[in-house]
């Protein structure tokens, strides 16, 4: 992504302050939708040859939404007057540069002094504005002085043709100096129109840097600086007599001391402190200093891993084999972060990793179709391209359309595309409906597939998919998951136990339609349903429960107490219907040392083998029933079954996962070692407050916690949704009683907060808004 015309899109997902000076520019900064904008007018808008009806208009428009409006010369107000809030910001110097100039005379100058006559000096452009007649007047009329003109010449240069004139071009402005102290008196010979009486010379304090007398035609700005070193001249005659005077050594050590107090006063530092004060108090510059780094990191790209609000974890599979990913990257040196679709631009952290939202601009996720999914995908590329060690796609599809490296891995979690919808009339049919998974995955530079059936699939669709693919079996890890002695399971009931999310496409509806007849038929038997679902099937679940007290228990666990459920089983129901790789649910219910009737779909098939370790079954109620059946009425089968389970798992080992991916990984990142590496994480800070900032010592606190690179939760007391629209990158808006899945490295809270909440806070806000550490 190299060169200039890549930089709008990299901007497009950065929080950025804006300075337009020039309403063309406006026509890239619209496109930019995260900015705070400065409209600095520095000159006439007349002036500018673009300038019609729709300039105007768009003007206007300006005036009114930019968060600053500023304007360089009195007479400019007249175009800010729908902003009371307008600030006058005339230009200045950098007396610094002026003070300690080198002693050598330039090469081009030096047969100019060797003539010992005074120079009267020009620094800056020569267009329609200069009084080219009257320098050229003043040079006939006293050809004893030298007359300096450095900058660009944009007009015809037998105006100014004179012996004592000398033309000597653009300079470096670090040369100015070396120039300047050669100076007698410096001029500054503008026509006195509209235009020039909008001009605030920045040269005017240049030369006030060099302490040199200074004489001007009478424009508007400087006027009220005239004195005894500072000459405004009306005609030719004028212009003489002042120069005369600043000739003088008593006006030459007047104008040394008085022009650099008078610099000191006016100084560019002094000006950019007024404008951070100005941009510090509007809230959207705070996101400017928010933004997220993903330089140097490991950047995966999902669908989901939280919800599209960044509130709820999907527990399921897919999340936890990306939470184990991070792990083996982290101990490798690396740092992940995942990025998601999402409905606002928000950051979370769960357990460690950074969860991105990819809306940039108020892009949603309400329906997935494909210009959402191209949207999406072209939103990742903005925010990780040549920046991220390595792209890392959470399925692979997601790499559809935008991904154009090597450097990228595509996992396969089972076939996405098997589902109800999977009918096609033709292969053209079938091409079309799949085309960006197949796409997707010639797309990646590596696959790993996390079973067979997937990876054959894809060989047979295109056999040069092969060289690219790697199969690594989803894990288990036999320290975590193994039968516990210690269980406090009743000996004489069976327990059955649906261990995964509640959905039709993990075979829910299949377990709810043969759940009474199992339970009519086997006082025995109860059933647990142990996992997460949207509403509805919740309330599927709950219908049963109620007709079924006692007898069918349904709750959550997090995915590190999982080992709890299937202690308490006798039989696992892995019923997939659809979609489905080497189910993690599967690995850890065998190693568990439960029972395992699983549906023949996707990778179930590499984990049971039928009548061996397990049942395999057609993916119907009417198999599910009767492999139910089987199992609670032979014993000894279903014994012989925990066993077999148990030692078949050893196989698939976490163990031998992570050997697998890091070997992966070392190939992929060994050329990369001249990259930079992330390193570390930022701190995750929860700040409590009371009522929304307004002091200025809290914003700078709030500003400079994240220029150190932080991760800021702010939460506030009344956390409203207009508030929460305010979050973007680092800076997370949210109120007091909202969930986060990340305990804080740091709590600081306002003093009011800290007496009404009961919480263990490190640092406490002063009156100045400055931290006390407790």
């Amino acid at each position: 992504m190299q060169g200039e015309k890549h930089l709008l899109s990299v901007l497009r997902s950065q929080s950025v302050i804006v300075l337009c000076s020039w309403l063309v520019q406006m026509a890239w900064a619209d496109f930019l939708p995260h900015k705070t904008l400065w409209y600095d007018i520095l000159d006439q808008l007349e002036f500018f040859s673009l300038y019609d009806d729709q300039m105007e208009q768009k003007h206007n428009q300006i005036v009114k939404q930019a968060d600053i409006v500023t304007y360089s010369a009195t007479a400019l107000k007249r175009y800010v007057t729908d902003r009371s809030d307008a600030v006058l910001l005339p230009n200045a110097a950098r007396i610094e540069d002026f003070l300690s100039p080198a002693v050598s005379v330039p090469e081009d100058l030096a047969p100019i002094v060797a003539t010992g006559s005074p120079i009267i000096g020009y620094f800056g452009a020569v267009e329609e504005w200069f009084a080219t007649h009257l320098v050229k007047e003043l040079a006939a009329r006293r050809p004893d002085w030298q007359f300096v003109i450095l900058g660009h010449i944009g007009i015809d240069e037998t105006k100014l043709q004179a012996p004592n004139i000398h033309l000597l071009g653009m300079k470096p402005y670090r040369l100015l100096a070396q120039y300047g102290q050669f100076f007698r008196v410096a001029i500054i010979p503008f026509l006195v129109n509209d235009l020039t009486n909008s001009v605030s010379p920045v040269k005017f304090y240049e030369y006030a840097s060099l302490g040199l007398p200074i004489v001007s035609t009478p424009i508007s700005e400087i006027l009220p600086y005239q004195s005894d070193w500072v000459f405004a001249a009306r005609n030719i005659a004028g212009f003489e007599a002042a120069i005369m005077k600043g000739l003088k050594p008593e006006v030459a050590r007047q104008a040394k001391e008085a022009g650099r107090r008078l610099a000191s006063q006016n100084q560019w530092a002094a000006r950019a402190d007024r404008i951070e004060e100005l941009l510090l108090s509007r809230p959207s510059v705070w996101q400017a200093f928010a933004n997220y780094n993903s330089t140097g990191k490991i950047a995966v790209m999902a669908t989901t891993f939280l919800d599209f609000e960044g509130d709820k974890f999907y527990s399921g599979g897919a999340e936890r084999y990306l939470i184990d990913l991070s792990r083996l990257f982290e101990q490798k040196g690396y740092s992940l972060t995942i990025y998601q679709y999402g409905n606002d631009p928000w950051i979370r952290r769960f357990r460690g990793i950074d969860i991105v939202s990819l809306s940039r601009g108020g892009q949603h996720a309400k329906e997935l179709s494909i210009g959402v999914v191209k949207m999406y995908s072209r939103l990742f590329h903005e925010q990780t391209a040549e920046r991220s060690l390595l792209n890392v796609y959470s399925a692979f599809f997601n790499a559809w359309p935008y991904e154009i490296g090597q450097s990228s891995i595509g996992i396969i979690h089972g076939v996405a595309w098997d589902n109800p919808a999977s009918c096609y009339a033709d292969g053209f049919s079938f091409w079309e409906t799949n085309r960006r998974f197949i796409e997707g995955a010639k797309l990646c530079g590596r696959l790993v597939s996390v079973d067979n059936n997937s990876a054959n699939w894809f060989q047979t669709i295109d056999y040069t998919l092969r060289n690219k693919m790697k199969v690594i079996a989803n894990y288990v890890d036999p320290a975590e998951f193994y039968p516990h002695s210690d269980s406090q399971k009743s000996e004489d009931r069976i327990v059955i136990l649906y261990p995964r999310r509640l959905y039709h496409a993990r075979g829910l509806q299949l377990v709810l339609q043969v759940i009474d007849e199992i339970l009519i038929k086997y006082p025995q038997v109860d059933f647990h349903f142990c996992g997460q679902g949207e509403s509805d099937d919740i309330r599927m679940v709950k219908m049963k429960m109620n007709r079924w007290p006692g007898r069918i228990k349904h709750y959550t666990l997090p995915f590190d107490k999982m080992s709890e459920a299937y202690n308490q089983a006798d039989i696992s129901l892995i019923p997939t219907l659809y979609s489905e790789g080497t189910s993690l649910s599967c690995l850890e219910a065998m190693s568990c040392g439960n029972a395992v009737i699983a549906t023949r779909v996707g990778g179930l098939s590499d984990l049971v083998i039928h009548d061996y370790n397990g049942l395999l079954i057609e993916p119907h109620a009417h198999a599910l029933k009767e492999a139910i059946a089987d199992l609670i009425e032979n014993p000894s089968k279903r014994a012989l079954f925990k066993q077999r389970a148990q030692s078949v798992s050893q196989s698939f080992s976490k163990q031998s996962w992570e050997r697998q991916w890091s070997k992966l990984i070392d190939s992929l990142l060994r050329d990369k070692q001249n990259l930079r590496v992330a390193n570390g994480k930022s701190l995750l800070i929860e700040i409590y407050l009371s009522s929304y900032p307004q002091s200025d010592g809290i914003v700078k606190t709030i500003i400079r916690l994240l220029s150190e690179g932080n991760l800021l939760y702010i939460k506030l007391k009344d956390g409203s949704a207009a508030v929460r629209r305010s979050s973007f990158g680092r800076l997370q808006w949210m109120s007091w009683d909202e969930t986060t899945h990340s305990a804080p490295d740091i709590v600081i809270s306002d003093r009011s907060a800290h007496a009404e909440l009961p919480l263990a806070v490190q640092a406490l806000f002063n009156e100045e808004g400055e931290l006390v550490w407790m």
